[in-house]
């Protein structure tokens, strides 16, 4: 009986630690690939090109 719990709490908790980190894996992956798209967002809301830092009206090379 006891051996049984230990065993149910050993799977449990590895379970939950594989989650975890497969989780925080997926979330970094997720996190670096939105990251430059919000901060493009955002420098489009403020009004200005990321890539150049010019004003948004003004026509750069490489800006849109």
């Amino acid at each position: 009986m006891i051996e049984t719990m230990a065993l149910m709490l050993m799977a449990f908790l590895f379970g939950y630690f594989l989650g975890k980190r497969l989780g925080r894996e997926l979330g970094l992956a997720e996190g670096k690939a939105v990251a430059p798209l919000m901060l493009r967002e955002q420098s489009h809301a403020q009004g200005y090109c990321a890539l150049c830092r010019s004003p948004r009206r003004e026509r750069r090379a490489g800006c849109e």
